[in-house]
């Protein structure tokens, strides 16, 4: 009898569960006889991972373990025929929405869980004075703090025990870094806190958008600002929204990976929110508590869009997302107030507060980009993907077939085209895998083809 390779894909979506194992000081138990569903959520705007998995369980293993919200999950998945899966663990945070099914002997609940790397940051103030380059700072913070063992997993001479593997949660610092400087005590915030804090100060070494962000996905934990993603546009590859029956006869399975199931427009520019929140311009006072002077600095994205690099990246074909040509707008309409002291510290210089003219408007207009243009979209999962690469949606136009679109392929010119993946649900059975993917884009081209 012939052995099947577990390490080919035969249908799309397949999943294989190496391992999904509950482990608390008491007991162990293997989750795949129980699972009713697993989700792993990645987000770019959140510092760590989590989920949640929903278990059937005909055993009472929630009374015997028992269950209360501090075990161990040891997760190991992959999709058959790729080199990378999903192999963290995490630590179980709440049991919820428990129910008793008497007539099937059974019961099901929910376990939460996240990365074991924010129950670290929640146990740890810092009041630690720090100097030198943003992301310098970053990275001894985290390496200081922060970076611990990613997997465990189970002794095999004593399965009560966990053993740790040797590899750690590393942080990977985008692009070249930041080219300012800061110096500053943490009055007790948490690492991330501090974290978060020093991307609302940096400013790139390479790029010009000061859209800096932390956050972690299923293999590592980034720091580095939006433009940088766009610029390395890791694509996925291109994925096609048309109608299912187009691929059901084929036996292709790549062809149906790369098919978008169900697709959502989320959102698009809301315009007097952006008038409100700055988006289009807005005004930083610096208030020089040295010196004496109060300096307005106006900032207009209008002006400033095509000096960075967006989801389009050809700098001669592209277009931001709202009407550039008649764009009423006032910096007035959102402004803050800024103390900066230059000279504060002797013998350190380019410090944050002083460039804060420079960062704010800046910032505030790249990262409301991301709300530009945001669609929901769901696709057969996959294990090698994460938040922060780029995929190309192939965006059908729906508008009336001439003789001459015979010829070309017809996209929709607003919605074709490349994405950023800021979220992902992985959502896995004991054999299947689908992911919705909330993807966004801040820009289209001038004219497609």
């Amino acid at each position: 009898m012939t052995a099947v390779s577990q390490n080919l894909l035969f249908e799309a979506g397949d999943i294989r569960i190496n391992s999904l194992i509950l482990k608390s000081t008491n007991f162990y138990v293997s989750l795949e006889d129980y699972l009713v569903e697993l989700n792993i959520y990645e987000n770019i705007f959140n510092n760590t991972l989590s989920g949640d998995i929903v278990i059937s369980d005909s055993r009472n293993i929630i009374s015997l373990g028992p269950i209360i919200g501090e075990e161990y999950l040891i997760v190991d998945i992959i999709t058959p025929s790729l080199t990378d899966g999903i192999k963290k663990t995490f630590r179980i945070t709440s049991v919820e929405n428990r129910t008793v099914i008497r007539d099937q002997n059974t019961q099901i609940y929910t376990l939460k869980f996240t990365s074991i790397e924010t129950i670290i940051d929640s146990l740890l103030p810092l009041f630690n004075s720090y100097s030198g380059d943003v992301s310098e700072i970053v990275s001894k913070i985290f390496t200081d703090n922060i970076s611990t063992e990613r997997n465990l997993v189970l002794d095999n001479n004593n399965s009560n025990k966990l053993i740790v593997s040797p590899e750690k949660s590393q942080l990977r610092i985008l692009g070249g870094g930041t080219s300012n400087k800061v110096k500053f005590v943490s009055p007790g915030w948490s690492p991330f806190d501090s974290i978060n804090w020093l991307a609302q100060k940096a400013i790139p070494s390479t790029g010009k958008a000061c859209s800096f962000l932390f956050w972690e996905t299923s293999r590592a934990f980034y720091f580095g600002s939006v433009e940088e993603l766009f610029s390395l546009n890791q694509s996925i590859g291109n994925y096609n929204y048309a109608a299912t029956a187009v691929y059901k006869g084929t036996d292709n399975v790549t062809e149906k990976m790369t098919l978008i199931q169900e697709i959502n427009i989320l959102n698009g520019i809301d315009h007097l929110s952006s008038l409100e929140n700055g988006y289009f311009a807005s005004q930083l006072i610096e208030l020089d508590l040295i010196n004496k002077k109060i300096t307005a600095k106006d900032y207009s994205h209008s002006d400033k869009f095509l000096n960075y690099t967006h989801a389009v990246t050809e700098k001669n074909n592209i277009s931001p997302l709202f009407n550039n040509t008649n764009l009423i707008y006032n910096s007035n309409t959102h402004k803050r107030v800024y103390p900066k002291q230059p000279g504060l510290y002797s013998k350190f210089t380019n410090n944050y507060n002083e460039r804060m003219g420079e960062i704010y408007g800046n910032r505030k207009s790249n990262i409301l980009d991301l709300n530009s243009l945001k669609l929901n979209i769901l696709i057969h999962g996959r294990t090698d993907i994460e938040v922060g690469r780029t995929i190309y949606i192939k965006f059908p136009d729906i508008s009336p077939v001439t003789a001459k679109d015979l010829s070309r392929e017809n996209l929709d010119k607003r919605y074709a085209g490349t994405y950023l993946i800021t979220a992902i649900r992985h959502k896995i059975n004991a054999f299947k895998h689908l992911s919705s993917l909330e993807v966004i884009r801040d820009s289209e081209p001038i004219k497609i083809n």
